[in-house]
């Protein structure tokens, strides 16, 4: 299936978590479009995270969004668990091949400014688990990790959708205004107000025996082996 269901080429944001992820997966789904955010519900309440899915489809030599192509949008690729840790939005080549009509959506910010959102993400955890997977001594070098990272992601998807500028979306959300890209996607019939910057009041300030409590669950809580 090259399109979505409705019929609409899907929209994939192919950008880093910590890059307004959630935010633009409610933008399309209060927009009345089905939309998918890092994880799909299971049963018993096991939810499968997006990235695993499209790493174990590319495997097995299946389309990338094989089982989930429901969607119209699909945003936050990244699974890292306790075994490993993968990132989608890697595979931006195989989802054209898979999907041809299918539109990228390049997310950014400041690097700096994300290196430091992705320190801060479940309270120091989601950064300890990645220095742990990757094998790395200090969590400097897992920021320099990240910025190599960052830096060759960006290139590389420039440089493959040059031929094709007009199914590549950049949105810097530091700067770049929502309505310009709601413009460039009139089919969608997206709306500014449905657009919240949601990750962001999480940096609010909280009574310090909440945050001690929040960041021990964070660090102890069960997590997914895949």
């Amino acid at each position: 299936m090259t399109v979505s269901p409705d019929g609409l080429p899907r929209v994939v944001a192919i950008g880093f978590n910590k890059c307004a992820t959630r935010s633009l997966a409610r933008l399309f789904a209060r927009s009345g479009h089905a939309a998918v955010h890092q994880k799909l519900p299971g049963r018993w309440r096991r939810r499968r995270k997006l990235g695993g899915i499209m790493r174990a489809n590319q495997v097995a030599g299946r389309p990338v969004f094989s089982g989930v192509e429901q969607f119209v949008f699909y945003g936050d690729l990244i699974d890292s668990n306790r075994r490993g840790t993968f990132d989608g939005n890697s595979l931006f080549r195989e989802i054209l091949r898979d999907y041809p009509d299918t539109i990228l959506l390049l997310n950014w910010r400041d690097r700096e400014d994300w290196i430091r959102s992705r320190l801060r993400h479940g309270h120091g955890e989601f950064a300890a688990r990645e220095q742990r997977l990757r094998g790395l001594a200090s969590q400097g070098a897992l920021c320099e990790e990240w910025r190599q990272e960052w830096d060759h992601h960006l290139a590389a998807v420039r440089a493959f959708m040059a031929d094709r500028p007009s199914q590549l979306l950049e949105f810097n959300i530091d700067t770049d205004p929502i309505a310009g890209l709601i413009a460039r996607l009139p089919a969608y019939r997206l709306e500014a107000a449905h657009f919240e910057d949601i990750g962001r009041s999480r940096g609010r300030r909280l009574p310090a025996w909440i945050e001690a409590t929040k960041a021990w669950i964070a660090h102890h809580r069960p997590r997914a082996q895949r």
